[in-house]
């Protein structure tokens, strides 16, 4: 019975250390930013993810990769008339440019939970390189579902202006902190 036991917890240990393709989960997972506004407050806004996909390797990060697409059309600040707002030509132009895209090209591994990944940004039309410092918050079976599942924390920063955004600078701050909490689950 022992040995059953041990060979049952070491195939599920290993079982999650080989290269695993998950698909994100949209709704367990949320995109934030936070921009100082004319000094008076940080605000927040929250973008939802539409679709993706994490391949990761507990074993070697290297191998790891994220693509995903982001609603802009969905932009939320709170507040429909700031929505309209901020979902106009001038900000984030959402009529001609509906969706962003992230796609990773580099994972390194800092310590046993926490990395950065390095990617391309796609947002109205440009390109931009984008870093952001990763925390892995669990790579296991999801007691609900029974599936692999895969959690990640991630914060970065970025200037609004490399994408053309510089309406109202600097009274609106170029620079956007981001917080990105992501649930990602397999096969």
């Amino acid at each position: 019975m022992l040995r059953i036991a041990v060979f049952a917890l070491a195939a599920s240990t290993t079982a999650f250390a080989a290269p695993m393709t998950y698909q994100i989960d949209v709704a367990h997972t949320q995109t934030y930013f936070t921009i100082n506004h004319m000094g008076f407050s940080n605000s927040t806004g929250a973008v939802r993810v539409k679709e993706g996909t994490l391949r990761f390797d507990d074993a070697d990060w290297s191998k790891s990769k994220v693509d995903v697409t982001l609603d802009i059309t969905a932009l939320q600040f709170g507040d429909p008339t700031w929505n309209e707002h901020m979902s106009a030509p001038k900000f984030f132009n959402v009529a001609k440019f509906p969706t962003a895209h992230f796609v990773s090209n580099k994972v390194e591994k800092l310590s046993d939970t926490t990395g950065k990944v390095t990617g391309t940004l796609t947002l109205l039309g440009i390109d931009k390189p984008v870093t952001l410092m990763l925390t892995k918050n669990k790579v296991d079976k999801n007691p609900m579902s029974n599936k692999p599942y895969a959690g990640f924390s991630a914060t970065g920063t970025l200037k609004r202006s490399d994408w053309g955004m510089s309406e109202y600078l600097p009274a609106i701050a170029d620079s956007v902190s981001l917080r990105i909490e992501l649930e990602a689950s397999g096969k």
